[in-house]
């Protein structure tokens, strides 16, 4: 067993890593020209200073880097000149400051660092949902030193599993995510990638409205059993994956506050957690206690400032929608008090043995109904916060299918005149809200 680590840029990280079979950290800067697989508002303030002597301590501490250059799409400009000189300029420096392997999520950025860059490792990125051997085959024929499997799809397919294993051989490192928790075989997996990749993008004029995570929370208010059959791995079940022959586990995330990225290894390492089992794996939603100073300024005014506050791009009057959201959902800020959503681990006992024996690729879900018998069983959710949460669910998601997000200030400000069906009051009152949160944040 040997843990890859969403890298939080903290010295206490590298410090609590220390018992634990830690082989490399992952991570990169919050915004370079081509992207990456997450936002920038969503990870840690790095720049290049702080992120080339951070590479210089992990490798103290005989750890690897991995830098990720995972965008699912970069509009094209990796096939201009511009881009070239660009590409050329960052793997040169991420070859300055000694960083041992990179995670690509295309086939060209594979060849053109094998060919220019020969000595970085170069892996394949979980966001082309590598399912199968013919995929494992074609990534290792095109030169890749390591691919992250799928994250949404396939990791109760044992047999599926056991012949990716066997069809990467020996001379192919192959990572399984253990705490990702998306939807499972979710339909908007491959825009969500995109729609990430472009938010970390320097070049990026966008608003970073996380739409399918957005839609996809809301799928899991209303539908439980999305928690249960998503595609994570219990701390108690990696002998099996190790059986198989897989010894690389990825862990998530990078916004992660320190403390509870350390506490999701020793989980893993211990291979038993006994509490929330979303503790795990649900990428918000994290207690306030447990954040560092470092941590908060991801939760910080400077950030929502900076990545939301673009009165141009958005109805800044109708975003207050998603400060709510944000604030009721604990997305945009820290979880004060419980978490309104409980998955009781040792409930879950057992859980894996009917995937052991069956399959589900061919299967309704909705017709087997395994999980959702297990998700009434383990799945706990506050009944008053639900209700609340559903109605702001509404009213955000029918602002932005209507139009009403981008609607005209003018308009806005004639429908709070006539105070038609109380908007006027309403938006008021979420202006104080906001005002309220704003204090409160540092």
């Amino acid at each position: 067993m040997q843990f890859s680590v969403a890298c939080s840029f903290d010295d206490s990280l590298l410090e609590g890593l220390a018992p634990y079979p830690v082989y490399e950290l992952y991570g990169k800067l919050t915004s370079d020209y081509f992207g990456g697989g997450r936002p920038s508002f969503y990870l840690p303030t790095v720049g290049k200073h702080e992120l080339a002597d951070f590479v210089n301590k992990t490798h103290q501490k005989g750890i690897e880097f991995n830098y990720l250059l995972n965008a699912s799409s970069m509009g094209n400009m990796e096939y201009t000149s511009y881009g070239q000189r660009e590409i050329n300029r960052l793997l040169g420096w991420l070859n300055e400051i000694n960083v041992d392997s990179l995670t690509v999520a295309n086939v060209f950025f594979l060849k053109l660092i094998k060919k220019r860059w020969p000595r970085f490792k170069v892996r394949v990125s979980s966001h082309r949902y590598t399912d199968n051997p013919r995929k494992i085959r074609f990534w290792k024929d095109a030169g890749a030193d390591c691919l992250v499997i799928s994250e949404v799809n396939i990791h109760r397919e044992f047999k599926i599993l056991e012949a990716m294993r066997e069809a990467a051989g020996d001379g192919m490192e192959l990572q399984l995510i253990v705490n990702n928790w998306c939807r499972q075989d979710c339909a908007i997996a491959g825009n969500h990638a995109v729609g990430l990749s472009v938010a970390s993008q320097k070049k990026s004029k966008g608003f970073p409205l996380d739409f399918c995570s957005l839609y996809c929370n809301h799928m899991r208010l209303d539908e439980p059993v999305h928690y249960i059959r998503a595609n994570w791995i219990r701390p108690e079940d990696i002998h099996i994956y190790e059986k198989l022959g897989y010894t690389r586990f990825k862990i998530v995330e990078r916004n992660t506050p320190t403390a509870i990225l350390l506490e999701r290894v020793k989980a893993y390492h211990d291979r038993r957690y006994d509490g929330n089992l979303l503790y795990l794996f649900q990428n918000y939603a994290y207690p306030l206690d447990k954040f560092s100073l470092r941590d908060k300024d991801a939760f910080s005014r400077k950030r929502m400032l900076k990545y939301f506050i673009k009165p141009k791009a958005v109805n800044l009057l109708k975003f207050l929608k998603v400060v709510k959201f944000g604030d009721k959902g604990s997305v945009l800020f820290p979880l004060r008090g419980s978490n309104p959503v409980y998955i009781d681990n040792r409930k879950l006992d057992g859980f894996i043995d009917h995937f052991l024996k069956n399959s589900c690729a061919s299967k309704d879900c909705d017709r087997c109904g395994y999980c959702h018998r297990w998700a009434k069983k383990a799945v706990k959710i506050d009944p008053a916060w639900r209700q609340e949460m559903g109605l702001i669910y509404d009213e955000l998601l029918d602002e932005i299918y209507s139009g009403g997000f981008w609607e005209g200030y003018l308009d806005t400000i004639k429908k709070m005149a006539s105070n038609k069906n109380g908007e006027g009051r309403e938006i008021f009152s979420d202006i104080k809200h906001f005002a309220r949160i704003l204090k409160a944040m540092s």
